[in-house]
């Protein structure tokens, strides 16, 4: 399944930039992550089907570089081949830090640290919405985006003005660089998500008040329906 994390300026992100960063943009988030879930077979096909490509030169040379370096540095490593032999389903989470490259960490439900745990809406670091109604087709084509994305840099010019009230009327499918909800946008408008959202105008408390209220607007839904 899909899902977008949501941190708090707790524990990892307790700095004071990241307190302003809540603060500003009116909100008790500071940080947002793409989270999927997958069996350890699918993950691997994508994975294999994305890491051919780039050796077989379909995307630009430095793309291609780029994609097999982050595929060998994340999904060859022990630790991640030993994550997909011991359970039935994997999560992976990608991150995208102030200053530093995207990246993705296996989460799991018993984590102690925060870090590495699927966050709860019982959690005090973190919250986590799911995204409802997604099909294996969407699934896929959210993973294979992410992994291609992988290794680009973090748009910090992108992050410091997100929060200003412009906007454009236009949805770019990919992007050289990145913040943490222009992330999570882009790779939820690529399966017709939230259409209404400007992704190089989007906060993680924004994007968290746009899919809490879709979510509402989906159980409100389901409610009804079950009624008739």
């Amino acid at each position: 399944g899909l899902a977008v994390s949501f941190y708090r300026p707790r524990e990892y992100f307790s700095g004071t930039f990241n307190r302003v960063v809540t603060w500003m943009t009116a909100g008790e988030y500071c940080h947002c992550e793409l989270v999927v879930t997958s069996k350890p077979d699918d993950l691997m096909t994508v994975v294999k089907r994305v890491y051919a490509k780039a050796s077989k030169g379909q995307y630009e040379t430095k793309d291609c570089n780029r994609i097999l370096g982050q595929i060998e540095k994340f999904f060859f490593a022990t630790h991640f081949r030993d994550s997909i032999q011991s359970s039935d389903t994997i999560t992976l989470s990608f991150s995208l830090l102030w200053g530093s490259p995207m990246s993705v960490r296996v989460l799991t439900p018993t984590s102690r640290d925060s870090w590495f745990k699927i966050p709860e809406s019982t959690d005090s670091t973190a919250n986590i919405i799911k995204l409802p109604y997604e099909t294996p087709e969407h699934l896929t084509e959210t993973i294979s985006f992410a992994i291609e994305e992988l290794g680009k840099d973090y748009n910090q010019s992108g992050a410091l003005f997100s929060w200003l009230p412009f906007t454009s009327n236009h949805h770019k499918r990919q992007q050289k660089s990145y913040f943490c909800s222009e992330f999570c946008a882009t790779a939820l408008q690529r399966i017709g998500h939230i259409d209404n959202v400007d992704a190089e105008h989007c906060t993680p408390n924004s994007l968290y008040s746009t899919l809490e209220q879709n979510r509402i607007q989906v159980n409100h839904k389901k409610a009804t329906e079950s009624v008739l």
